[in-house]
């Protein structure tokens, strides 16, 4: 996945982008993982120093999911999708996540349907979740940088749900 950013002062790549919510570890996948980062079109390591006004474009690798959650093909109330998330209207009497007591999960519908769409990241990233029994949206990010992203927007208290009825 390919996010690129216009540099807005004269630091180096791992600072400016620490400031758009890459973590050291995404850094990190960039570099082991087969991931790029790339200023005004040219390869560059993290600790190369900046100009204003530069672009800096990082490429993320994909991310595979995790072996021990199993993908289950189950219908999901769908109600919102694009390349970054995903939110869903959790049914009534359904476990979040896996547990000694359950293994038919919203976290194994969503790594099924990931499967099923021949998603590029098959990681499950639950942003939001709710008890068993517990009905409503639950907020999912398609990758770890919306993951992140939206973690710091959380943590800020930035995130409002609007309700309309």
């Amino acid at each position: 996945m390919r996010f690129q950013f216009i540099a807005d002062e004269h630091v180096k790549v791992k600072t400016f982008l620490k400031k758009h919510e890459v973590s050291k570890g995404l850094l990190a996948k960039i570099k082991f993982r087969g991931g790029d980062i790339r200023v005004n079109g040219h390869p560059q390591n993290a600790t190369y120093l900046l100009d204003i006004g530069d672009e800096v474009v990082i490429d993320i690798p994909p991310e595979e999911g995790f072996e021990t959650l199993e993908a289950i093909d189950y219908p999901l109330d769908i109600l919102f999708e694009d390349d970054h998330f995903l939110i869903i209207n959790k049914p009534f009497g359904v476990a979040s996540i896996p547990s000694v007591n359950h293994s038919n999960t919203i976290a194994n519908f969503i790594k099924g349907y990931y499967v099923n769409q021949n998603y590029e990241n098959q990681q499950v990233h639950i942003v939001t979740r709710l008890d068993r029994d517990t009905s409503g949206l639950m907020l999912f990010a398609k990758h770890g940088y919306a993951h992140a992203r939206l973690d710091k927007q959380l943590q800020k208290r930035l995130l409002k749900s609007v309700i309309t009825l």
